[in-house]
Parts: structure tokens; sequence; C-alpha cells
């Protein structure tokens, strides 16, 4: 049995490889065109497979989308969770993971871009982040920490205040290149107003140190830094 199990494993080794040269591609193309574009085509070009391959993991430009969601959103949020919930203080889990999210960004312009155009679809399709900020607004709520009538307001608040920042982020000079270093803190502060700390309350959580976000080397992440294009 060990020869067919081997040739089992390298077999779904060589699919998933090809899955996310796929995915890859995508999100290059999606960045540039946003998630409401066409773009089968382009990533069929971009990761020199034939539309037979495509077709055999994506049958949809949904489907492709929401798989290029998920690998990031999941990715990207798993490495802020890992961090943000040693935190006792569900307002200080929050706004650690939204400065942690938005200093990313900063230094991964792709992925800035790719939120940015893929509006807050990014965010309300994924999993992960639909099950940690609920999580985190509902106990600062019941924490007296947040005032606010109910999670889904907390929850138009964080998602648009993120994805506004982030757009702000990939606008053309001069209005994204003023953006100063900290603005990811500036950006949480203002939030924490509006889910209703008190300024004392709100400067203490955005001055805490954070952990920057590490990519993991074969990661998605790492891989589209630089500007990486699927080989």
């Amino acid at each position: 049995m060990t020869a067919p199990d081997h040739r089992t494993r390298v077999a779904a080794e060589k699919r998933e490889r090809m899955r996310m040269r796929l995915i890859e591609s995508a999100l290059h193309v999606f960045a540039q065109k946003g998630a409401d574009a066409a773009v089968i085509e382009d990533v069929i070009a971009m990761a020199k497979v034939s539309r037979g391959t495509f077709y055999n993991y994506f049958r949809t430009n949904e489907d492709l989308l929401g798989a290029v969601v998920k690998a990031l959103g999941d990715e990207l949020l798993t490495l802020v969770e890992t961090v943000v919930i040693e935190c006792q203080d569900p307002a200080e889990r929050l706004a650690t993971g939204v400065r942690m999210a938005l200093h990313t960004m900063q230094v991964h312009p792709l992925l800035a871009q790719f939120v940015a155009r893929s509006g807050l679809a990014m965010a309300a399709n994924n999993s992960l982040a639909m099950a940690y900020l609920p999580r985190d607004i509902q106990a600062a709520i019941d924490s007296g920490r947040f005032q606010l009538a109910s999670v889904h307001v907390g929850l138009v608040l964080v998602l648009g205040t993120a994805h506004a920042a982030v757009t702000a982020m990939t606008l053309p000079p001069p209005l994204s290149s003023s953006l100063p270093a900290h603005y990811p803190e500036e950006v949480t502060y203002h939030l924490l107003l509006g889910l209703g700390m008190t300024k004392a309350q709100a400067r203490k959580l955005v001055s805490t140190p954070i952990t920057t976000v590490e990519f993991p080397e074969q990661g998605l992440l790492a891989r589209t830094r630089t500007g990486h294009h699927p080989a």
C-alpha cells in the first residue's frame, strides 16, 4: 500500500500547488481590476494554464473570488488572532487586531489594493472575520467597554472604517503619500471613540506596543508581497 499512498499524496500536493497558483494569479488580477470584473481569461493568461485546467478547479468568477478571499483572509486573520487572543480585554483585542491588519496593508500594497477593490465583501464573506469580530464586540459591550446599541452597529463601524482606511492607502499621491506612519493608530483611535470609549481609554489602547505580522515563507502573503507573479 506504500506506493499507492505515495502517489495519492503526490497527486494531492500537485493539485494544491496548482490551485494556489490560480489563486495567486487571481489576487493580482482582482487587485488591478476589482472584484466585479470578469477576470477568468486574465487569470488563465497570468497562470499560464489551459482553460480546461482552470475549470478543473473553479467554475465561475464568483468561485474564484471566494477562494481568494478565504485564502487571504484566513491566513492574515489566523496570524493576527494568535497574537490578540492573548489579550484579556476584548476592546484591546479588537484595537490590536485592527492596528495589526492596517500595518500589514501598509507593507503589502497588493493586499491593500485587493481589499480596497473587493469592498466590504472581503470581510463579510470571510468566516474567520465574522467569528472573531462579533465575539470581541459583544464581549466589549457586555463588559461596558463599548457603548453600542448592538453588535451589528459595531460591525458596521469596524468594517466600514477599516475598509475606508485601506482604500485611502491605495489612492494616488499626494493623498496616499501624505499618510503618516502612525496612520493605523489614528484610525483605530477614532474608531474606538465611535465605539463609545473615552479619549483616554482609546489613546491608551492605541499606545500599546503591537507585534508585527510575520508572513510564513511559503504562504500566499509572503509570495505576493514583493509583486512576485506566479511562475
